[in-house]
């Protein structure tokens, strides 16, 4: 789903996107819609997955810090089916956020589950049929990225 939504947003420039929504739909066409962001309230319940990530966006080590804690939190994968899945990335105002998707959702392989255990970074993404991201600046983090997850299965 990353990969539909990052062409658009790079066209429109990362900066100026607040947050980015997908949904996979069975109809006959796609749509796409733009619009003013408006804050709403945090979500009701505390994310279930925290992490704030100390080594370099670019790095191995950083998709494993992720790898790490989402496998703590979530040893074994969601029962088969499809994902939403959201995330709320922390950063500074000097980072792109794009950049930091597909990094960040290739680590979860253990909630939506690897069909290769030799490649813990390529999850069966297709399952995320619902996707939000939210970006959040903060100047304080600086080169810190906190990044939050939610998740849940949907019925077939």
């Amino acid at each position: 789903m990353d990969n539909c939504l990052l062409p658009v947003v790079r066209r429109i420039g990362a900066g100026r996107v607040a947050a980015v929504f997908g949904r996979k739909l069975q109809q006959p066409g796609s749509t796409i819609a733009v619009g003013v962001a408006v804050r709403q309230a945090d979500l009701p319940e505390p994310p279930q997955l925290h992490i704030r990530t100390t080594t370099s966006t670019q790095s191995l080590a950083w998709k494993h810090a992720i790898h790490e804690a989402c496998r703590r939190v979530s040893s074994e994968p969601l029962p088969s089916g499809p994902i939403a899945l959201y995330i709320r990335f922390g950063l500074s105002s000097r980072r792109n956020w794009s950049a930091l998707w597909k990094p960040a959702i290739d680590a979860l392989g253990s909630l939506p589950g690897s069909p290769d255990p030799k490649h813990p970074f390529r999850p069966n993404d297709d399952r995320i049929v619902e996707l939000e991201l939210h970006r959040d600046v903060d100047d304080i983090l600086g080169d810190d990225v906190a990044i939050d997850f939610w998740w849940r299965r949907l019925a077939p």
